[in-house]
């Protein structure tokens, strides 16, 4: 009985010492996925959800629609497609939407 009195303290023992691992793919904290969409919207301006590059001429999806450069997008002129990003211009101002936050988690 002792026996098994002893090896149920171990067992427990270092049950209560193990250590909470991290899920490394756990997105950043503070970092919310729909930040970027949320403020895109809260200041009127299209959602960049994808960037097509290729032989042809380059297209930029937003909204769920197709657009190339010199189109306009919700009262915007897209000015300029990138791997990563678009720039559209309104009234004299240029606004970049990207598709990717800037921090990276290492």
């Amino acid at each position: 009985m002792a026996r098994w009195l002893t090896l149920l303290c171990c067992l427990l023992g270092s049950v209560a010492q193990a250590e909470v691992l991290q899920d490394p793919t756990e997105p950043l904290e503070g970092v919310n996925s729909q930040a970027g969409a949320v403020e895109s919207q809260s200041a009127g301006l299209p959602k960049l959800q994808s960037v097509v590059l290729g032989n042809g001429p380059a297209l930029a999806v937003l909204n769920g629609k197709s657009y190339r450069v010199g189109q306009q997008v919700e009262g915007y002129r897209l000015v300029a497609i990138s791997a990563d990003a678009v720039v559209l211009e309104k009234g004299g101002k240029r606004q970049s939407l990207t598709l990717f936050a800037s921090k990276v988690r290492i």
